[in-house]
């Protein structure tokens, strides 16, 4: 892997230095483009554990938002919903605390603004953390140390070294088994385990939310707050109307909240794994005007609700970034 990458790294420094990748740019690259981020953190926030790759330092996202002020344009956040503009927005998930503390104020720096999607049940406490954040905590806790999982039902414990191991584990079982109910999964893993199935205050601005008055205010500053669903779900395994639920009542309830319409909607993941014709349509049924998916490339309509975006690594030098904001490495 570490010579893949540096055999990667070496042709976007030699296609960036010579111009190659700036004059690809200039013929065929990315004219407007959606850009997702998740949190932003102070270095000694930052989890030693990455799961997902969600997790950047103050610093290394303040230099991504320099770099693409100065070698592209970031548009008002206002503008997203105009097919024709020529720029970048940027659209923050899930909600979490580091957003307000953290992200926003840099934000505010350069006088940017952002979309920032958001999940009613974690903002009133329904749910003390995303299904996924939780299993990672639990496995952190008994790194090392037997732990009862629903693999064999419960029949075998297991041992896992590595957190990571075992969350891809778990991410696998819920996949493969479809599972519609993950919270109540959670909430069996905790109970065969002697958990309480409560708010974990490790890093509460990693793994805790916004509340309701630190929205609004971003709503005030000319932020859009869009929809995350109520919980988190895959919206792929859940029926008609848990699927109505988590679009409908999630945009019922922020809209009584931030006294404002939420016609925006980012689907959780956002992939083809989790994200379907029938989801689409009930987005639609329940009244988004547009949708946001985590994908390059999709063929799901209407395309107004099936909007591509993309995400950058952890990473701050200019080639690399170069090639993913331009679209230059997605031709290889």
């Amino acid at each position: 892997m570490a010579f893949k990458h540096f055999i990667r790294d070496s042709w976007l420094n030699a296609s960036y230095y010579s111009g190659i990748s700036r004059l690809h740019n200039a013929l065929a690259g990315r004219s407007r483009g959606i850009i997702t981020f998740h949190n932003v953190l102070p270095i000694e926030k930052l989890p030693r554990e990455d799961v997902y790759n969600v997790d950047v330092t103050a610093a290394i996202f303040e230099k991504q938002l320099l770099f693409i002020k100065e070698k592209f344009n970031i548009l008002p956040i206002q503008d997203i919903d105009n097919q024709a503009s020529k720029g970048f927005f940027l659209t923050v998930d899930d909600g979490m605390l580091n957003n307000y503390t953290t992200l926003v104020p840099i934000l505010e720096k350069y006088d940017l603004t952002a979309l920032f999607a958001v999940c009613p049940d974690m903002i009133d406490g329904k749910i003390p953390h995303i299904w996924r954040d939780h299993f990672f905590m639990i496995f952190k806790q008994f790194q090392n140390k037997a732990i009862l999982l629903p693999f064999n039902n419960y029949g075998e414990s297991y041992v896992y070294e590595n957190p990571n191991v075992a969350h891809a584990e778990m991410r696998k079982f819920v996949y493969q088994h479809k599972v519609a109910d993950v919270y109540g999964l959670l909430k069996e893993v905790c109970q065969k385990n002697g958990l309480e199935y409560t708010k974990n205050k490790e890093n509460e601005l990693r793994y805790g939310f916004m509340n309701w008055e630190q929205i609004t205010e971003l709503a005030e500053k000319n932020h859009i707050i869009a929809s995350h669903t109520m919980s988190h779900r895959v919206l792929k395994f859940l029926d008609e109307d848990e699927k109505k639920y988590e679009l409908g009542a999630s945009k019922k309830r922020l809209e009584e909240k931030l006294n404002r319409n939420i016609d925006w909607l980012v689907y959780p993941y956002g992939g083809p794994d989790q994200i379907d014709e029938a989801t689409i349509k009930m987005a639609q049924e329940v009244g988004y005007k547009s949708a946001f998916m985590n994908v390059k490339k999709t063929d799901l309509q209407p395309s107004n609700l099936a909007q591509t975006r993309f995400a950058l690594p952890p990473i701050a030098d200019s080639p690399h970034l170069y090639s993913i904001v331009s679209g230059y490495k997605d031709i290889f």
